[in-house]
């Protein structure tokens, strides 16, 4: 999907839970591409998906720590292009 300068490619995930599906997200700029892998269509308790941005597991068990953060529209449009195409995949629950 191409939404504003953002492709996103969703990947399902390979077990059952609360995270439904991974992404990655190519984020088009005047000079290249930039590509941030590893986004989480997360769904709990019945809940609206929403996205879980890239992290990685810390020292302490269960403590995850940002990868890079995003704030402000740039988070809302990645957000938005990712639960978009993750809609059109039509594994949605």
């Amino acid at each position: 999907m191409n939404s504003n300068g953002l492709k996103v490619e969703i990947r399902s995930a390979t077990k059952s839970g609360p995270v439904k599906a991974y992404a990655d997200v190519r984020i088009e700029v005047p000079n290249g591409e930039l590509t941030i892998c590893g986004f989480s269509i997360i769904q709990k308790d019945g809940k609206p998906c929403f996205v879980g941005f890239p992290s990685k597991p810390g020292n302490i068990q269960g403590k995850y720590f940002p990868i890079f953060e995003a704030e402000g529209q740039i988070r809302e449009a990645i957000c938005k292009a990712v639960l978009e195409a993750y809609g059109q995949t039509g594994t949605r629950q």
